[in-house]
């Protein structure tokens, strides 16, 4: 059993603060995978229980879209209905790990110390929800300080209800004495079904948005600025993949990662906790293992430990 080298260094290195990507594996570890929180899967069957799944997720809730679509109805009818149902669902859900499964959640690894960024691809809230509970840790609403928060110099001032606006907007969570971590929602919140993410025109919307953060980014770059988004937050620090796979269609993802080499000029520090090194993926070729030698139960239990003693 083994921590990555490269790792260890960088959390015994002054100042150096990890930006983590948060997936659903983060619930999996907590609450197994019956749960719509750990599986796309068991949250696309409550919608349409019949579906025959090929596990390209975003195209299947396509599927569920035009086999729910009524004659002569718009389909972004459809898909509003169908959101509001995947709000609910995870509403619910959310609820009773909170009440039942908070004492799973291996909330260690939040450590303000350590980490700056959480950039969760999750739609619930329940890390946040977590952290609140816990003496000494404040959480306050969501703010925009980026530069989507008001664009001047275009024709129009952008809706604090567009996508744009909303995914690049962060919560807050004070640990007192000025240690602070931002949390990002980039792929939509339950409580804000407008932003929701799931089919492949939200995707076509979200990729679109990143580009723009980007284009801002190289913009605020020139005159030695920095333009607050968590795209520039993964340009910015070391990242952690933790419980996420990053698939082919998280676009918006590989789009900031990829820039880091780019905009940065060197090999990006991109660590991954993953289940082995037997496969010759995507993932294996762009991120090196947080550890090896261990299983996913170990790996998260180690990594609170070094963030607690580090």
């Amino acid at each position: 059993m083994k921590t990555n080298e490269k790792f260890e260094q960088l959390l015994d290195t002054p100042g150096v603060k990890f930006s983590i990507i948060l997936g659903s594996g983060f619930h999996h570890h907590a609450v197994g995978e019956d749960s719509i929180l750990s599986s796309w899967k068991k949250l696309l069957l409550k919608l349409s229980p019949g579906i025959e799944l090929t596990g390209q997720y975003h195209l299947d809730f396509e599927k569920i879209i035009q086999s729910k679509k009524i004659t002569c109805e718009d389909s972004h009818k459809t898909e509003e209905l169908l959101i509001e149902s995947v709000q609910k669902l995870i509403k619910e859900e959310q609820e009773r790990v909170l009440t039942e499964c908070s004492h799973c959640y291996p909330l260690g690894i939040f450590n303000p110390d350590k980490v700056s960024d959480v950039i969760s691809l999750n739609f619930d809230e329940v890390p946040e929800l977590l952290l609140k509970k816990l003496n000494g840790v404040s959480v306050g609403n969501y703010v925009n300080d980026s530069s989507f928060a008001n664009l001047k110099g275009e024709k129009k001032t952008i809706s604090k209800t567009s996508y744009s606006y909303l995914s690049t907007r962060y919560k807050l969570l004070d640990f007192g004495k000025d240690k602070l971590i931002r949390f990002w929602h980039p792929h939509g919140l339950i409580n804000k079904k407008e932003k929701i993410v799931l089919g492949m025109h939200s995707y076509s919307h979200m990729l679109e948005t990143v580009i723009r953060m980007r284009k801002h980014h190289m913009q605020h770059k020139k005159s030695k600025q920095e333009d607050n988004t968590w795209y520039y937050r993964l340009l910015a620090n070391p990242v952690i993949v933790l419980g996420a796979s990053i698939s082919p269609t998280e676009l918006d993802m590989w789009f900031a990662l990829t820039s880091r080499e780019r905009a940065n000029g060197s090999k990006p520090q991109v660590f991954q906790m993953r289940e082995c090194e037997c496969k010759k993926d995507v993932q294996h070729e762009w991120f090196e293992p947080l550890f090896t030698g261990m299983s996913f139960k170990e790996q998260w239990k180690k990594l609170e430990q070094l963030f607690k003693t580090k």
